[in-house]
């Protein structure tokens, strides 16, 4: 079939034409989002009516009464025995590029949308191939919006408010529309090039201020696209985040000058950036707290108690599951350009105090650590937040079962989780309530686990009685974990390999063999202690050994080996139709 494309000449009516049809096609691609954004909240209220409307699954004791319920609801248990297996395949991972892509319902419904834009560019184009080319460029520059939309990060955002997705929701699906808007941009850009190629216009063109700028923001596109890939932003998390912020920025200003028929897009664009900046500003504080590198261990924290703390009614926004972003104060550097982001692994309302805690790597994070080692006690720091979902402890008291699983210093996030559960389902030790809660932290070395221990004995016996510590470090006996308080109560023996991790998290690489668990009684000590990984398949059985009716909540937090084990092992009762609902988190910049 040959190609229906030619280079034509068109009169002035027929340019006014064409101006026309590109100028309403890119309205349609941008007011179709409305299309998605609606779907959501249509999912999310069947969601509130199916949650009102689900009675209790026990099975009644009546054979008659069960036969009779189970004519009833036939039709209804299927269809959301459907439901969930379908929810949890669109929920798996998709690694590409040696780093987290999406689940797979966002990379599906990007696939879908990319289809989607690209139909959009060719109807009334006729046999006119710059027709083509322009709209292209047309389509990928009424989505700057929305792409602009779906970076902020404060819980005020539009579509935040709208959907009721966090800004870590939010950011896989801004980054997979980034790579839409940066494939057709290179159409639009190679279809141009091949243009003046053949009409022998390269030369003259190449020398205009608009084609200069049009070939300087398709650069920067590309540019952004590959810093965040994970290889590239785990190297130098401070050049991607610097190239980011800068040409983000930089970029609306060269749309600008490049064609006079998308400013409008750039307007709105500029409007949102603005939009983010104010919000960003409100989220920020500046406080004084205390900065000390935690003795033994590569984690630095911050923390600032009730006595430092500017703005109480600040303090009770926080939540567990949230993050901040840090910077020391410094006149001489913009602080946006020295952030990272820091959990918080306190519960403020119950605690009455800050504190956050990362690991050291290079750039802020070492910066700060020097500044605790130098002695001082009061340091003003920059404190960004607080951002991330703020709901988790809502959702896992409506399940049945909950497993909260920590992998090294993905504990600052599932902590203040633990606590937070903890209180809310009993302030009693030992009540019935709290058994349905089970907390596994593995990490390298007790050093990496005692900051997180409560000082008194009573409150870290009620903190550690549904508390699984594992140490994967070569600990040959009780003195190597580093505190004499504490004792190894088992050293698991070698099993099947369950996970395995070998490109990331160092506290999950000391010891090679798998190590299997055996249940142990509580005694002596207060915090159980094991030497050697857990067995993932015997502990994610045991959660879900109870009724078949029980809903489980899984929330995990480490590396990607333990939370791809740990996704694989939940997925067995997920496919026998069993209510799971399962939280990753991931520690993507």
């Amino acid at each position: 079939m040959a190609w229906p494309y030619h280079f034509v000449d068109l009169t002035e009516a027929q340019k006014q034409q064409r101006r026309q049809n590109l100028d309403f096609y890119a309205i349609v691609a941008q007011l179709s989002a409305l299309a998605p954004l609606l779907a959501i909240q249509c999912y999310f209220l069947c969601s509130k009516l199916a949650n009102r409307s689900r009675v209790d699954e026990d099975v009644p004791s009546s054979p008659h009464l069960k036969n009779g319920r189970h004519g009833e609801r036939s039709g209804l248990s299927n269809a959301r025995l459907i439901w969930r297996k379908l929810a949890w395949r669109c929920g798996e991972p998709v690694d590409a590029a040696g780093g987290y892509l999406g689940r797979r319902g966002e990379v599906s419904a990007a696939a879908v949308w990319l289809v989607y834009l690209l139909v959009l560019c060719f109807p009334r184009t006729g046999d006119d191939y710059l027709h083509l080319t322009k709209r292209f460029g047309i389509v990928a520059a009424s989505q700057l919006p929305l792409h602009y939309l779906l970076a902020i990060k404060s819980p005020y955002s539009p579509i935040t408010l709208m959907t009721g997705c966090t800004h870590e929701r939010l950011n896989i699906i801004h980054q997979l529309l980034g790579r839409i808007i940066t494939i057709l941009l290179l159409l639009h850009a190679s279809f141009y090039l091949n243009f003046y190629v053949r009409s022998g216009l390269l030369a003259a063109k190449v020398q205009e201020a608009y084609v200069v700028c049009g070939i300087v923001a398709i650069i920067s596109f590309v540019v952004i696209g590959t810093t965040t890939l994970a290889p590239i932003r785990k190297r130098s998390y401070r050049a991607f985040y610097i190239i980011h912020v800068t040409l983000s920025a930089v970029l609306l200003p060269i749309l600008w000058f490049h064609v006079s028929h998308i400013r409008v897009f750039v307007y709105e664009a500029a409007a949102v950036y603005a939009l983010n900046v104010g919000l960003r500003m409100l989220d920020s504080k500046q406080q004084s707290g205390s900065l000390r590198v935690i003795p033994n261990s590569s984690l630095v924290e911050l923390s600032v108690d009730n006595t430092r703390l500017s703005g109480k009614k600040w303090l009770r926004e926080w939540r567990p599951g949230q993050h901040g972003y840090i910077a020391l104060v410094d006149g001489n550097v913009p602080y946006a350009l020295r952030r990272n982001p820091f959990s918080v692994v306190s519960v403020p309302a119950i605690d009455g105090h800050l504190r956050f805690v990362a690991r050291i790597l290079s750039g802020n994070t070492t910066r700060l650590a020097h500044q605790a080692k130098l002695g001082q006690t009061n340091h003003r720091v920059h404190i960004e937040g607080p951002y991330g979902t703020g709901n988790h402890i809502d959702t896992l008291l409506q399940y049945d079962r909950i497993l909260l699983v920590a992998g090294g210093v993905g504990a600052t996030f599932i902590l203040p989780l633990y606590q937070q559960l903890l209180s809310d389902l009993s302030p009693s030790k030992g009540s019935y309530r709290r058994q349905k809660a089970t907390f596994v932290w593995i990490a390298r070395s007790m050093a990496d686990v005692t900051w997180a221990l409560p000082e008194s004995t009573t409150a870290r016996e009620g903190f550690a009685e549904r508390l699984k510590i594992y140490l994967t470090g070569n600990v040959t006996n009780d003195a190597e974990i580093g505190d004499s308080r504490y004792a190894i109560r088992e050293r698991v023996e070698e099993g099947r390999a369950v996970y395995a991790e070998n490109q990331e998290g160092i506290e999950l690489e000391e010891r090679k063999g798998l190590l299997g668990e055996e249940k142990v009684e509580s005694g002596g000590g207060d915090v159980q202690i094991y030497a050697g990984r857990p067995d993932l398949r015997r502990l994610v059985d045991r959660t879900f050994s109870h009724r078949d009716s029980e809903r489980v909540a899984v929330v995990v937090c480490g590396p990607g080996g333990l939370n791809r084990g740990l996704r694989r092992e939940v997925g067995r009762w997920a496919a026998k139709g069993r209510a799971v609902w399962f939280w990753e988190e991931h520690f993507a910049l």
